[in-house]
């Protein structure tokens, strides 16, 4: 009876967030207006072989926000990427307007990827390729905010997202698996029991409330992919480094 109970709450919170309670007069609403934007090249998007990265990702359509995702390049381990009740690379994909009208889009080669509890560690998609996905289904802005890591920090995240915990871990058991509407809290969460050396962030619902602490959790860069055009920005306190 309490998890239905829950499950009913969830339900409404989602439906609550799709219905328009989240909207922003700008997005990336939480932005701060005093970092300056660089032009962003691609390139700099994919794995650099020589250093760990988490990159948390925020996505809005539109005026509201949409979804969160995670993606961890560990050295040893190879990348590895999360997508708490998202639809990338599941079996029955949604199609958005564009993708609709460009049927190619139900089959590209990085679909084939294998998902186990919402992560992807095989056939892992780039950055570059999941904000591809993005556009096709009528996303808007994405937030990706990027944090350079120690290896050993690497290697415990990808062991715990690829396999989750059990209750005897010192943390706690821990699911990647998510129910709809969940992306935020899901990730927010991991965040805040796994990550509190890499940042500190409070267990929130909506995506843009997590982007909102991210911004104050000194990240290494934030690039930001808003109406086809990518940037870049650089926290004050890390220039000079």
């Amino acid at each position: 009876m309490l998890k239905k109970n829950i499950s009913i709450v969830l339900f409404i919170l989602g439906i609550s967030l799709y219905a328009g309670c989240c909207f922003h007069r700008s997005y990336p609403p939480v932005l701060p207006t005093t970092w300056n934007a660089h032009e962003c090249n691609e390139k700099s998007l994919e794995d650099n072989l020589e250093q760990a990265k988490l990159h948390v990702m925020v996505m809005y359509h539109r005026t509201s926000c949409k979804h969160t995702a995670l993606r961890l390049y560990c050295r040893t381990k190879g990348p590895l990427f999360w997508d708490p009740a998202g639809a990338f690379a599941k079996h029955v994909r949604y199609l958005g307007p564009e993708a609709r009208r460009n049927r190619s889009f139900a089959a590209p080669p990085y679909m084939d990827s294998a998902r186990r509890n919402d992560v992807i560690s095989e056939e892992v998609p780039t950055i570059n390729q999941y904000l591809a996905w993005r556009k096709l289904i009528n996303t808007h802005a994405v937030e990706i905010f990027e944090f350079n890591i120690p290896d050993g920090e690497a290697e415990e995240l990808w062991t715990i997202l690829r396999y989750g915990t059990k209750r005897s871990h010192p943390k706690g058991s821990f699911s990647t698996h998510a129910i709809g509407f969940t992306c935020g809290l899901s990730v927010a969460r991991f965040l805040h029991r796994f990550a509190e050396d890499i940042v500190e962030v409070d267990t929130v619902f909506f995506p843009h409330n997590l982007a909102k602490q991210l911004y104050k959790g000194n990240p290494d860069r934030v690039i930001i992919y808003r109406d086809e055009h990518l940037y870049y920005y650089i926290p004050s306190e890390n220039h000079g480094e």
